[in-house]
């Protein structure tokens, strides 16, 4: 059964998309500034306003700024997803605000674009603001970004590489999704025959 063509009961369809979100394990740290820019900014509003105005009006200032913070954080996270549909013989991918299509047949491969680095970490010096003085480079550290091969070139899902662990995850996911819908790489699609 490897590689076969598999056989799927009748009246069962392949999900029509997937939602590829490219999310970097330093989000983490993102998220420790939302929390940081919900405390600091709400703390601003509501002592600036409940000074110069009413404590009501304070608290009306602190629900305002802290559901702006919150709605663009999510704007922004969602600007970051995207959707991979698969209409018919039609593969569209919605990056953002942007969309493209192709042809499955002319998608040639879905691969990994690499790309190694080296970060520079702080030292470990007792006083914090003297580690940027002793900072040294880290081991390399392979990152990634998926890419989908066609027949006009390569168009990457993201501009920013992730964990290149990440990257691998997904790129067998959208490979398995693609091949409910009947792609095939074209390292594996037979030759015509002379």
């Amino acid at each position: 059964m490897y590689r076969e063509q598999g056989t799927r009961p009748a009246g069962e369809l392949p999900p029509s998309e997937i939602v590829y979100s490219a999310v970097d394990r330093a989000d983490r740290q993102r998220v420790g500034m939302l929390v940081f820019q919900l405390g600091g900014v709400g703390i601003l509003v509501v002592s600036v306003l409940s000074a110069f105005a009413t404590p009501e009006l304070g608290l009306a200032g602190l629900a305002v700024s802290t559901g702006a913070i919150v709605w663009w954080w999510r704007r922004a996270r969602s600007a970051r997803l995207i959707v991979l549909r698969v209409e018919r013989d039609e593969l569209h991918v919605r990056l953002g605000g942007s969309s493209r299509m192709m042809r499955l047949g002319d998608l040639v491969d879905v691969a990994l674009d690499i790309k190694t680095i080296q970060r520079v970490v702080d030292g470990d010096s007792a006083i914090p603001a003297l580690r940027f003085a002793d900072s040294r480079i880290a081991p390399e550290v392979d990152t990634a970004r998926i890419v989908l091969v066609g027949a006009e070139g390569q168009v990457p899902l993201t501009k920013e590489y992730v964990a290149h662990m990440d990257a691998t995850e997904w790129l067998s996911k959208i490979r398995v999704f693609l091949r409910k819908h009947g792609w095939v790489p074209d390292d594996e699609r037979d030759a015509p025959e002379e």
